[in-house]
């Protein structure tokens, strides 16, 4: 039994050293490089700020001059990053490490739900799901949808679960983590919820009305605990109030990034396009090969469980004009796994008669250590180089030191729009930007092309070999 089992791992190594290392070779200029995508930035800074004991968990904190009291999200996924500063320190690394975490722990959820579904291969649904652009985008920018996927993916696990054994705890688990997901990122985690009704639908395994019971027992164990939250702890009930009204309710009324509602689905297909153009290949290769159709026929129903699943992630977000093509982020891997299914007869035809003994695959297992080792090594190299905001980052690293921990400094007003200013001042040694001149401060920070002597009255320049801003202190 060791024997084969030891036999089938270094069988299936070369697969998932493969995997890891396409998607290395994808991301390694930007895995561990300076600089983030906004609103990941911000994430980071509440955070970290909430591991320094700055702000609380019901009243997170991003800087003293803007957004004291952050509330655009629930703060479950910044409680549990805050846990990495508080262990890890606050290296800028730490926000790309936890990026990386989620991502490793969604994977890990994917193999799982893939073996209990009685599949072999994982490496082929994982590898569906991390050529997604933007998954692979998103695995170091530090999204709350890498957090909120764990808890989603988790869901559809426990409930496969309770179809063995303990049927009552682990749909109670399944319940449990999305109450646990809507403290990550409000009501897109509810969409699991689906799930029993589509087994149902395609597979028949169990009456209706067991799968009904199902579904109203997952609501009910994903709701019963945030009601609960609400009742007991009026500093919860505030927080997730004030959440609701900033961000939902002004979502589905007044905030429109998109032209059409219908924007997401068109980014769904876009971002599917790998997924797809391989699925493509396999057909050809069924064609060319003459396998048989009835064996993707088999997977087919199943297939359509899981991509109905993902749709369920999506559609909803319909309903508002606020849409961005990371929402979605929660569906993927359920759209990999429908994929994944609906081609396993043709994988599977082909390695039951792969010779692991043969030159080709003595090639093909050196090729995929190799990328995996290149990508490692590539994405150190590229740790010291930058992503996005070259110069502000450049700057923000010059100034810095010139400024007390905790100062709150003058901008020039004009800047105060310039988020990701206050993110990296705030990220990287918690200082705030007050844009009321009236209210002098020690520092003043300017642009170079706002200079003037309106501005920097009563102020002297503090000479730093800075691009784009300048820095002064108060005579």
């Amino acid at each position: 039994m060791i024997m084969k089992k030891s036999s089938e791992f270094s069988q299936t190594l070369p697969f998932y050293l493969f995997t890891a290392g396409v998607f290395l070779i994808i991301v390694c200029k930007d895995v561990f490089s300076n600089g983030m995508f906004l609103d990941g930035l911000i994430y980071s800074t509440v955070s970290k700020n909430l591991a320094n004991g700055i702000g609380t968990f019901w009243n997170p904190h991003f800087t003293a001059t803007c957004m004291p009291g952050f509330h655009e999200h629930p703060p479950l996924a910044f409680g549990i990053q805050s846990l990495f500063y508080r262990f890890l320190g606050e290296s800028r690394f730490i926000d790309k490490v936890y990026s990386l975490f989620t991502l490793v722990i969604v994977g890990c959820i994917i193999l799982k739900i893939w073996n209990k579904l009685g599949y072999k291969y994982g490496w082929f649904p994982l590898f569906i799901w991390l050529i997604t652009p933007t998954v692979f985008w998103a695995s170091y920018n530090n999204l709350l949808e890498n957090t909120l996927t764990i808890f989603t993916s988790l869901s559809i696990l426990f409930y496969l679960k309770s179809q063995e054994s303990n049927k009552y705890f682990f749909i109670f688990l399944s319940g449990i983590t999305l109450a646990l997901g809507f403290l990550t990122k409000g009501f897109v985690a509810f969409f699991p919820w689906t799930f029993p009704i589509l087994l149902w639908l395609f597979l028949k395994r169990k009456s209706f009305l067991k799968s009904a019971l199902d579904t109203a027992l997952i609501f009910i164990f994903s709701l019963a605990p945030l009601l609960l939250l609400i009742l007991l702890f009026p500093v919860a009930r505030l927080s997730l109030q004030t959440y609701i009204d900033n961000q939902v309710i002004s979502s589905l009324k007044s905030v429109v990034t998109v032209h059409s509602r219908f924007d997401i689905i068109i980014r769904l297909f876009s971002e599917l396009a790998p997924a797809i153009g391989l699925c493509l290949l396999f057909l050809i290769w069924v064609r060319i090969r003459k396998f048989s159709t009835m064996l993707t026929k088999e997977n087919s129903k199943k297939a359509m469980v899981f991509i109905l699943l993902g749709l369920t992630g999506v559609l909803p977000v319909m309903v508002s004009m606020k849409q961005s093509g990371f929402y979605i982020i929660p569906a993927y891997p359920f759209f990999a796994i429908g994929a994944g299914i609906l081609m396993y007869p043709l994988i599977d035809s082909l390695f039951i008669k792969m010779n692991y003994k043969s030159k080709g695959f003595l090639v093909f297992k050196w090729i995929g250590y190799g990328l995996f080792f290149l990508g490692i090594i590539l994405s150190l190299y590229f740790s010291n180089h930058f992503s996005r905001d070259i110069s502000k980052i450049k700057d923000t690293y010059a100034i810095l030191p010139e400024i007390p921990r905790g100062s709150v400094i003058n901008i020039n007003p004009d800047m105060y729009d310039d988020w990701s200013l206050h993110a990296y001042f705030g990220r990287f040694k918690n200082i705030s930007l007050d844009p009321d001149l009236k209210t002098k401060r020690d520092y003043l920070l300017i642009k170079n092309i706002d200079y003037s002597d309106t501005l920097i009255y009563n102020y002297n320049i503090i000479k730093l070999n800075t691009i784009d801003y300048q820095l002064f202190k108060i005579k």
